[in-house]
């Protein structure tokens, strides 16, 4: 199944996203906690999920098509 996954500041790196969002292949339907699982992110480290422009839970079943934005932690001062 084909998804759209994009991310904020450092969520990048671990994305491996270069543009807007990598388009990428998942064998099957996973939660966005086992996609994030499964990129290696630290727990905590995303604050919000957008899924196709509409915040989700972590727990959200991903489907064909998805455009997911994971968004971290903001700080600012």
């Amino acid at each position: 199944m084909k998804i759209k996954i994009g991310g904020y500041g450092i969520l990048r790196s671990y994305i491996g996203q270069t543009e807007s969002a990598k388009e990428t292949e998942i064998p099957a339907a996973k939660s966005i906690k086992e996609i994030i699982a499964d990129l290696a992110i630290p727990e905590g480290m995303v604050m919000l999920v957008s899924v196709n422009d509409q915040q989700q839970s972590f727990d959200y079943i991903v489907k064909e098509g998805d455009d997911i934005k994971l968004i971290p932690p903001v700080s600012g001062g």
